[in-house]
């Protein structure tokens, strides 16, 4: 029987990296403790910041330790291989080209649920780091899909998303789930179709939520979806 190993590229950052493995155990079919998918999790919290980086190049550079972390998963089984952090999806492109098994590409899958579900001409608001929009990395892709994108107000994005990720949850503090929901509903009642949950960090406070609108996407969820359909796809019984 070959069942597919998962490798996380995780730390980036922790709290998001367990969320995420409880997303993919849950969305796993099983009834047993042996249909769950195998996974190797490298909880890495030492890899630099990404947005600092993206932001300032005289920062420390996150892609060396990126990059050892994905052959480290390799070494050691990996089959396949998520990184639930988005904006370290800046670096990309460098770290599936040094891997030897496929990276899942967060972005690209968060954009493909998205068309699917509203089509090639909708309009989608994008919480995510300073990095993350300031790269223009997800918005790359979702225009190339014909999509238009809106990011938060400047205030908004200094007030509400930034202090949600570093302030609150990146330092283990308490935060007020309301606020995210509250900023997606402005921006969906403003003309946004959909509203991408464009950070892991965002992606905790979006599980904690006791009322997830269907027009309000976590790209992490969507990202635990595809590891799941993965494993499925090609597992094989001997």
């Amino acid at each position: 029987m070959h069942k597919p190993v998962l490798g996380v590229l995780g730390g980036v950052g922790p709290l998001a990296t367990a969320y995420f493995m409880e997303l993919v155990i849950k969305k796993t079919p099983a009834e047993r403790d042996q249909d769950n998918i195998p996974m190797i999790v490298f909880n890495d919290p030492q890899i630099p910041d990404r947005t600092a980086f993206i932001l300032d190049r005289t920062q420390p550079d996150p892609l060396p330790e990126m990059e050892r972390v994905v052959l480290w998963l390799e070494d050691a089984g990996a089959d396949y291989i998520a990184i639930p952090c988005n904006t370290a999806h800046f670096f990309y492109e460098q770290i599936n080209a040094v891997a030897h098994v496929p990276v899942l590409n967060i972005m690209r899958e968060t954009t493909s649920r998205i068309v699917e579900a509203y089509g090639e001409r909708a309009t989608i608001g994008l919480l995510a780091t300073d990095g993350t929009l300031t790269s223009g990395v997800f918005q790359n892709y979702l225009s190339e899909a014909g999509l238009s994108v809106v990011a938060p107000s400047d205030e908004d994005q200094a007030g509400i998303v930034m202090p949600l990720i570093y302030d609150r949850i990146k330092r283990n503090l308490p935060y007020d789930p309301a606020e995210l929901l509250d900023l997606a509903q402005r921006m969906h009642e403003n003309g946004c179709d959909a509203v991408i949950v464009g950070c892991t960090e965002l992606s905790v406070v979006y599980q904690d939520l006791a009322v997830k609108p269907a027009y309000l996407i976590d790209a992490m969820d969507v990202l635990a979806d595809r590891c799941v359909s993965y494993y499925l796809e090609h597992h094989r019984d001997a």
